[in-house]
């Protein structure tokens, strides 16, 4: 290659590796699937060799989908950073059969598919949706016992019963939550309607454990071990947990509904209002939800009194699957603010970090749990003195929902900050690593709910409905979504009388019978184009909000845009 004065030259190099023989720490082979698609390395460089530029463009057009965003650069930074972890062999990797499995972290951070850790993790399933799904899979036919329970870590390869430890119960909630966001993932109930035997047990598997506590009838809560992602078991009545039992009774019942079996959905929804009345009645304190567990101090690994972070976990996932409040709106609000209130930390000079540091000196951070009333129990739970940023991205995505977002916004630019690429004690920090039992760790896939949260992101895809109402700057809005078939941006632009939004398909395509859009005041007409073509739409005004009605449905394929213009008047 020469290269003339004053000129340049771009040359592009190929870097490329197939390994097909990968065997298990006990020698068992399990292979790369990877290897069942290319022959040999020299197959995969001659396919790259063909198609380098295309690649090359399509990831362009995905980058300027997120960068060309009105979303704060770090909080972009956030979203995209992590979504490296799901490449990383350590951590996400599927065998030459097919199978999925995801370890907590990096360099085999415990057993794989750990349902607790990956209860946060967001990011794959909107990404890679038949990835999640085959995990889902080794969830309901692998992983579940007799009795519905779902353990919570599996062996690789997962043989044909249930290995690990027992169910955990968060998550084991978490999988019947994971599996009705696939189900919403879906272009049809044909997944659903697969899976939902399996489903319906692992929702009564929860019912049951009830009922053995109470004696007799299900009162909606937990009282027994409940074993979870913070290494240990909790007692008593508590909301961590049992916003993730409520949460789960929803999903049960919209599971339910959706495969027609009415009388499941009223006998889920019957225990989940039993439910919500006795969790508020024995942990709600007047400023947060804490743990209703007499003698609590006598006992190791309870927190008592304690502000949790985690203690309306199951909120946040009923808002990204549209389940509505599982709480009192006001009660759940005053939570976050006490959380962020109490647990909160602008500095950690001379913080007691106990078990590990993931933070120091003048870092920024949300700690797992305080005891701003005290009672601080001697053996508390574990890390509860830690900042996880999974953690930290759940809550901050749920304050978003909630309308916090000046709180929300501090807690990811702390975290992120935190994670800026300067060498310094105590950790290492790496944008693209955030770490916790192990590097690249999968709870920070949290920060997917970010976008969700502040594109008011809901889409059902057996439906064809989509919600997409902004959190953030709704005068003039652009984000990126992803779709169970495509994704593309979305735009809206606002003024004192009148509403633009843009939906547009980079790649795929995008369904739509049902759009609801927040107008802020009445629409008083809504015009729909596609491609600068006008077409028929049916609008429903209802107060602040419009549901726009395309009959018969309406499929945007790649390269296309929905253009709706809505006049609401002067305010």
């Amino acid at each position: 290659v020469e290269v003339p004065a004053g000129a340049s030259r771009e040359v592009v190099f190929f870097l490329a590796w197939r390994y097909p023989n990968k065997h298990t720490a006990q020698g068992v082979f399990i292979g790369n699937h990877y290897a069942q698609q290319w022959s040999s390395v020299g197959a995969v460089v001659r396919e790259l060799s063909r198609g380098h530029r295309r690649i090359r463009q399509r990831a362009e057009r995905f980058r300027r989908a997120f960068y060309s965003s009105t979303l704060p650069y770090w909080l972009v930074d956030c979203i995209t950073s992590q979504i490296s972890t799901i490449r990383h062999a350590g951590v996400v990797f599927r065998t030459a059969t097919g199978d999925v499995y995801g370890w907590e972290g990096s360099n085999g951070c415990c057993q794989p598919t750990c349902t607790h850790v990956w209860g946060y993790e967001q990011t794959l399933a909107r990404l890679f949706p038949d990835l999640e799904r085959e995990m889902r899979r080794i969830d309901l036919h692998h992983q579940q016992r007799e009795d519905g329970g779902i353990n919570n870590r599996t062996d690789v390869p997962s043989p044909p019963r249930p290995t690990g430890e027992q169910p955990f119960s968060d998550g084991h909630a978490s999988c019947i939550l994971k599996a009705y966001r696939e189900a919403l993932n879906q272009p049809d109930d044909s997944w659903l309607r697969a899976h939902w035997p399996r489903i319906r047990r692992a929702v009564e598997y929860l019912i049951a454990r009830d009922a053995r506590a109470a004696g007799g009838e299900p009162r909606g809560i937990l009282e027994d071990d409940q074993w979870n992602t913070y290494d240990n078991a909790v007692h008593g009545v508590n909301s961590f947990i049992g916003s993730y039992y409520l949460a789960a009774l929803r999903a049960g019942e919209e599971m339910a509904r959706r495969m027609g079996d009415g009388a499941v959905a009223a006998q889920f929804h019957a225990i989940f209002e039993r439910g919500r009345d006795n969790l508020v009645k024995r942990c709600w304190n007047g400023e947060y939800f804490q743990q209703d567990l007499p003698g609590y101090q006598e006992r190791w690994g309870e927190y008592g009194p304690g502000c949790l972070s985690d203690q309306v976990i199951g909120q946040w996932w009923a808002h990204q699957l549209g389940l509505g409040y599982l709480l009192p709106e006001e009660m759940v609000k005053s939570a976050l603010k006490a959380i962020f209130r109490h647990n909160w930390l602008t500095d950690h000079t001379n913080w007691r970090h106990d078990w590990r540091k993931f933070a120091g000196g003048r870092d920024k951070g949300l700690l797992i749990c305080s005891w701003p009333r005290g009672g601080r129990p001697g053996g508390t739970i574990p890390y509860v003195d830690e900042v996880w940023t999974g953690v930290e991205y759940q809550v901050a995505s749920h304050m978003i929902y909630e309308g916090m977002l000046e709180e929300a916004f501090s807690i990811v630019k702390g975290a992120r900050d935190r994670y800026d690429g300067v060498p310094r004690p105590p950790i290492p920090r790496n944008p693209w690593n955030e770490i916790e039992c192990g590097g690249h760790y999968v709870r920070a896939l949290s920060s997917w709910s970010l976008l969700l949260a502040l594109s008011g992101w809901e889409y059902d895809g057996p439906a064809r409905r989509l919600r997409f109402t902004p959190r953030i700057a709704p005068e003039r809005f652009r984000a990126p979504f992803v779709g169970p078939q495509g994704w593309g941006t979305l735009e809206q632009s606002r003024d004192r009388r009148s509403q633009r939004n843009v939906i547009r398909v980079v790649e795929g395509r995008l369904p739509l019978h049902r759009l609801t859009l927040d107008t802020r005041r009445p629409a008083r007409q809504v015009t729909a184009s596609v491609d600068g073509r006008r077409t028929g739409v049916t609008v429903r005004p209802r107060g602040g909000e419009c549901d726009v009605l395309f009959s018969p449905p309406l499929v945007l394929y790649s390269g296309q845009s929905l253009g709706l213009h809505t006049e609401t008047g002067a305010a």
